[in-house]
């Protein structure tokens, strides 16, 4: 019996023990970002038609990609920058007051397109290439968005990280020091990496937002920002 009240008192106190050097840590965060301008621009498209039937729709789909291909070749993209991320053939409907019911009205086909140019200085005279004014209103271009990026975002991404590592440091070392202790090692360290809030302007429709003129149109990518956030552990001795 007292064998046992010995071998329990002796875990009750390693147990507090190492409770109490768990608690003997200063938590700490960091926080960097960088900017860098972008050398790259991703635009989501997409490439539609309609007609009185499905064959017809498909037909004049295949004609308009034609002419947006003309502007990939025209602008130098190249083929691993363009990518198909979706394709549609539906049917189109209007309400009849009158039979109180959707009669059918024809079909529509739509191709999404996701397209990076590598030269942003072109991406205002790409943007006006893709308006054909004589389509009419059977077949379009749609523009739902532009981003900007960099290709030397992982770059930006690791600078940032060491500075924020390197704040976390400089924070525990001042608490620690203010408090009368020493840092003796890093317990746990962790990140996590953000945008740090830079413009994503958005377009919505080409036909909407570009009109036909001498000036071509002009778009801002201002800069990428990567933001870099660190939780620190440290424990005191």
């Amino acid at each position: 019996m007292k064998q046992f009240l010995i071998a329990a008192l002796l875990t009750f106190t390693f147990a507090g023990f190492s409770a109490q050097a768990e608690d003997r840590l200063i938590i700490v965060n960091g926080v960097a970002e960088r900017s860098l301008d972008p050398n790259m621009v991703q635009l989501e498209i997409s490439v539609w038609s309609k007609a009185n039937t499905a064959k017809q729709a498909q037909s004049l789909a295949a004609q308009s990609y034609k002419q947006v291909k003309k502007s990939f070749d025209e602008f130098k993209i190249k083929k691993e920058d363009i990518q198909t991320t979706g394709y549609s053939l539906s049917p189109t409907y209007e309400y009849d007051q009158k039979a109180q019911r959707n009669q059918l009205t024809g079909y529509q086909v739509t191709q999404s397109l996701t397209v990076v140019i590598r030269k942003v200085e072109d991406a205002g005279n790409f943007l006006d290439s893709l308006i054909d004014e004589k389509k009419g209103n059977n077949s379009g271009v749609n523009v739902q968005s532009i981003n900007w990026d960099s290709d030397k975002r992982d770059q930006a991404i690791a600078a940032a990280l060491g500075d924020a590592v390197r704040s976390s440091k400089g924070k525990a070392e001042e608490i620690a020091k203010a408090a009368g202790v020493k840092i003796r090692n890093v317990s746990k360290i962790s990140h996590t990496t953000s945008d740090g809030g830079g413009p994503r302007p958005v377009f919505a429709r080409a036909e909407m937002m570009m009109k036909a003129s001498d000036v071509s149109t002009e778009v801002s990518g201002g800069q990428v920002r990567v933001r870099v956030e660190v939780s620190a552990e440290y424990e005191i001795q």
